[in-house]
């Protein structure tokens, strides 16, 4: 039997744990116990192999995608702490992604695009859009490069970037609904032990979700796995919600940034209720305060009998 569908048969039949399972499992983890560690790990399995086969067809065998994703698995077991109120699959996944996606770019030596050549790029474009228009033909290099005013390095060095940028876009995955573009994204995402720590703890999430409209709930649910633990990438979101891509991202930043706001407001006002109780703490005993004159004044103002 090929070693991948044996393996996958092995695997299928261990049960999945329930959250209170994932919770003592991760306690004893602490604790230094390796057979809960062994189990957490076991129970997981098929979790990677679930995100795994997202990124299959990108020349990295599914064996390789799988052993990846098992390191990112174990390190996620190493570093979750039960007590921050997330699942621990909403957090593992994270680690396995990076495992998976940094071995996809790796083996696949991608290279990305830098940002700044994006406004360089769309120029390009327009040059030769209309200089292709003007001359009922392909337009050469040079004549390009002296349409945008630079050397014939720099625009060989654009269309390079843009047969990159065409790559980015090649379907990937089981039923290639996917891009490669999402793989270098993942690399994009706050580590939970950042993000999710600060924003979606179990105690706190329900109360920032309520200051967030119901677009704003859903890309941060799907993003991060919220509800099913199941992360997804822009390109995700902005299928299933019928936007760009960039727009997703917007989205989730100034979502992002509103719960930051609520957060600073909340810890100024803690802040200045800390003060106040350290400046009740320090006032002086009553004996060493006049208190026999403030006595005195009471008496003084008090309705005659």
């Amino acid at each position: 039997m090929d070693p991948i569908k044996a393996y996958l048969k092995d695997v299928r039949p261990i049960a999945l744990l329930t959250a209170e399972q994932e919770l003592d499992l991760a306690r004893k983890i602490q604790k230094g116990d390796k057979k809960a560690r062994e189990m957490m790990i076991r129970a997981n399995l098929r979790l990677v192999i679930s995100i795994a086969k997202r990124y299959i067809n990108l020349g990295v065998p599914l064996s390789d995608l799988i052993e990846e994703g098992n390191i990112g698995l174990m390190k996620s077991v190493e570093k979750y702490d039960p007590e921050r109120g997330f699942r621990f699959s909403t957090y593992a996944a994270w680690w396995i992604k990076q495992g998976i996606s940094r071995a996809i770019i790796d083996q696949g030596k991608m290279i990305r695009v830098p940002v700044y050549m994006n406004e360089e790029i769309l120029k390009y474009k327009k040059v030769t859009e209309s200089l292709t228009h003007k001359l009922k033909r392909k337009p050469r290099m040079n004549e390009i490069a002296k349409r945008l005013q630079v050397t014939i390095e720099k625009v060989r060095e654009l269309e390079n970037s843009i047969a990159k940028m065409s790559s980015l876009d090649a379907p990937i995955g089981e039923e290639g609904d996917g891009q490669i573009r999402d793989i270098i994204e993942d690399q994009s995402m706050v580590a939970p032990d950042e993000e999710l720590e600060t924003f979606f703890n179990k105690e706190r999430a329900m109360g920032f979700l309520q200051i967030l409209n119901e677009r704003e709930k859903k890309i941060l649910d799907m993003r991060y796995g919220l509800t099913d633990g199941n992360t997804h990438t822009l390109a995700e979101i902005a299928r299933v919600m019928g936007v760009s891509r960039e727009r997703v991202r917007q989205l989730e930043a100034a979502t992002i940034k509103k719960i930051r706001n609520v957060i600073k407001q909340k810890e100024r006002i803690q802040d200045i209720d800390n003060q106040g109780q350290a400046e009740a703490v320090q006032v002086k005993p009553a004996n060493k305060l006049p208190g026999g004159l403030i006595l005195r004044r009471a008496k003084r103002i008090s309705p005659a009998k």
